[in-house]
């Protein structure tokens, strides 16, 4: 027998009961980004959420790597949406994780909080003593920190620092935070994060205060042994090769284009039994028929000529070939602007199949200049062609 020692185990297998879903006439009226990205529709590869639980029960980040599209983001969200937290706001029509996107020139503070130095000594030079909490500004590690706090623990470590951060946090509660593509943060970056993530520790040298003896203190934000650290998914489009230092301390999957229905039986086996298809059907809402897979592709009905021409862009050695993302927004634009019974039997339907696909699965110049001869190419080919 296995004994799990987690209180949550991550399914990622999204919304199960056709009930529980968000209903049809608000689905419909929701924005194009808001229906690709409800979490309740993420399903996740067996692979992994094997992997998160891992992470979850050693307290370690999850590190995700994939290529753009590929939905690495999405796990963060999907987390949030399976956990049960609460939404942030009215506005939001799910809870998100706390996220921060690494640029070029992040450093590892960053990640935690950022104080306005300048306008500190701009006001104090004005006459102004604002206190220098009014600076600060937390970030998603620092406030995944806080809020696992609480509001009376800081207090007791800061009074002026817990009302600089009153009504962002409240009662004790664990967060997700997402840290969208390290690879783009200079090299130690990485490892400086790990560091604090791995002693659950920061310090704020902006609010230091002078004792009675001269002596400088400064507030010191730990969790040592907290039941609520962070959940911390990670994720890198390999831009550039991540420290081994960085790697040892992760929990690491990678994340692939899972299969195509047609693939699924006599190449590899999908992991969860997950395909192209059923990812698509399930944030879109639609039903790809099976009855025409082995039709010439110029008869076939929207949907399955939709999977068939992607797989054969996947498999053209374009520039940048189109990820999951991209099919999903190319389809989705699809499905508001053709009946769900359209086939490619007509000039009209091929003519919008082209020239939508063009713009939004054809990320290069050069690909784009072979966008219309490989299209006739496909056109006269079944799916099951080579």
């Amino acid at each position: 027998m296995i004994v799990s020692s987690s209180n949550f185990s991550y399914t990622g297998k999204g919304v199960q009961n056709p009930e529980e879903q968000m209903p049809k006439e608000i689905w419909d009226n929701l924005s194009s980004n808001d229906k690709l990205n409800d979490p309740a529709q993420y399903v996740a590869p067996t692979g992994l959420a094997e992997a998160v639980n891992v992470a979850l029960e050693l307290g370690m980040p999850l590190l995700l790597t994939g290529e753009p599209g590929c939905g690495k983001s999405q796990l963060a969200h999907s987390l949030v949406w399976e956990l049960g937290f609460s939404k942030e706001s009215a506005k939001d029509l799910w809870p998100k994780p706390l996220t921060y996107t690494v640029k070029s020139d992040t450093q590892s503070r960053d990640l935690f909080y950022s104080f306005d130095t300048l306008g500190r000594f701009r006001a104090a030079h004005a006459g102004d003593a604002t206190d220098a909490h009014h600076y600060l500004r937390f970030e998603a590690l620092g406030l995944a920190f806080l809020r696992a706090l609480g509001l009376n623990a800081i207090y007791d470590i800061d009074p002026d620092l817990a009302e600089a951060v009153r009504g962002l946090v409240y009662e004790p509660q664990r967060s997700v935070v997402l840290i969208d593509e390290i690879d783009k943060a200079p090299r130690e970056v990485p490892n400086d994060i790990l560091n604090e993530i791995d002693h659950m520790c920061f310090d704020i040298p902006e609010l230091f205060k002078v004792n009675a003896d001269k002596s400088r203190t400064k507030p010191v934000i730990a969790l040592q042994g907290s039941p609520l650290r962070p959940i911390v998914v990670i994720t890198s489009n390999r831009e550039r090769e991540l420290p081994e230092a960085f790697l040892r301390r992760c929990v690491y999957y990678h994340l692939e284009l899972p299969p195509f229905r047609k693939d699924a039986s006599t190449q590899r086996a999908p992991d969860n039994g997950i395909t192209i298809e059923d990812i698509v059907q399930k944030r879109l809402r639609i039903t790809i028929s099976r009855h025409d897979e082995n039709s010439l592709n110029h008869e076939k009905s929207i949907w399955p000529g939709g999977i068939s021409f992607f797989a054969h862009l996947r498999d053209a050695r374009l520039q940048k070939a189109p990820s999951t993302a991209e099919l999903l927004n190319w389809l989705l634009l699809l499905k508001k602007r053709c009946d769900p019974s359209a086939t490619l039997a007509t000039n009209e339907i091929q003519d919008l199949f082209f020239s939508s696909a063009k713009v939004t699965l054809f990320k290069h110049k050069e690909d784009q200049n072979r966008a219309e001869r490989l299209f006739i190419e496909w056109l006269n080919l079944t799916s099951n062609n080579p």
